[in-house]
Parts: structure tokens; sequence; C-alpha cells
């Protein structure tokens, strides 16, 4: 290397070193927890503040760390969340009732409660969210909990937007038989790799 291509590259160097940072998405998940009690669906969504504020117009987004401000922006973030988040169980799809919101500094996003009230342990579940679709690289992290026991992680985005859960309940077994035994003989009898042989 001769000086000239050392002096190019100290230049360049400098220019990244002064050059002013970018605003950048810090983490493009979101992360929903779904815990299925025997009368009700508990969800706990949290939300990165850069991904609320963008689509609230909110600037700066460390405003949505001002509890007063959470407390005034509250109703629209949740109809604003609301239709993001579909949420089925046994086939009906439910309209949570929306608790308190919480802050988490440490995290710089928001925690939303959610509840969704049911008559019985459910035997499905059904998760259909593109939590953010300005962004085409969020993802949301999915933990699924029978009572307090973790027993399936999803992720799911725009290309996935959806997951069936069974659970592990009478209930459950009975849906998984109600829905997979009928595909399982149709594609027997009428499968064509069936029928050629």
């Amino acid at each position: 290397m001769n000086l000239r291509d050392l002096r190019i590259y100290g230049l360049a160097i400098c220019a990244l070193a002064a050059a002013t940072p970018a605003i950048a998405h810090p983490v493009p998940f979101s992360y929903l927890d779904v815990q299925l009690q025997p009368s009700a669906v508990e969800v706990s969504l949290v939300a990165h503040i850069f991904d609320l504020a963008h689509d609230l117009t909110i600037s700066p987004v460390e405003q949505l760390l001002d509890p007063t401000l959470v407390e005034q922006r509250q109703k629209a973030m949740q109809l604003m969340l609301a239709p993001r988040l579909e949420l089925a169980v046994d086939g009906r799809v439910l309209t949570p009732e929306w608790g308190a919101t919480e802050i988490l500094r440490d995290r710089q996003s928001l925690r939303f409660h959610l509840r969704y009230g049911v008559a019985s342990t459910p035997g499905t579940i059904a998760v259909t969210t593109v939590m953010f679709p300005y962004d085409p690289m969020h993802q949301t992290f999915v933990n699924l909990y029978e009572g307090e026991t973790l027993t399936s992680q999803m992720i799911l985005d725009g290309t996935h937007p959806h997951l069936d859960y069974f659970a592990g309940t009478r209930q459950g077994v009975f849906a998984v038989i109600r829905k997979f035994i009928p595909a399982g003989t149709q594609h027997i009898l009428i499968g064509p790799d069936h029928l050629l042989f």
C-alpha cells in the first residue's frame, strides 16, 4: 500500500468517524406471551417505543417513556394495535379487555396487558398478527403457555402472520382429530399418488 492509498483510507475513516449517526430501528421485534388459563387467555404484548412512535407520529420517540404521555395516548395505541392482533379460541374470534400499559425503560418498550374471557380451557388457539406493517423486517416472537408451562415458541412476520396451536387438553386432542382425520382420509382416498398405485 502506497502513501496515496493510506491518505485515502485515512480520509475515509475520518469521514466515517465524523458522520452523524443515522436514526436506525434499534430492534425490529415485538414479544407476545399467550397464556391459556381455565377461564381466560392472558396476553402480554411488548412493543418497542420506536415502532409505536413511528405509527403514532410521536417525536422524539423517548416521549413514550413518560407516564403522562403514555396515559394520554393509551387509547390511541389500543385502537392502533387491536386490528393488528387477532386471537381466536376454538374457531371464535375474541375481543380483549385491555389492562394498564406498563413502561419498560430498560428495554425502551411498552407492555400491554390483554385478557380474553373464555368459558372453559381452550382446545385451539389461532393467533394472527402483523404488528408493525411499515417495517417488512419486523417479527413478533410468540411464547405459548398452558398455565405456567411454556409449551411452544414461534415467530410471526409479514410472510408468516398466522399460527394454530392445539392445547394438550382433551379439547385440544379432539380438535386435532376433527381437523386432521378428515384431511388424512380425503388424501388417502382421492390423492393422485395413491390412485396411481
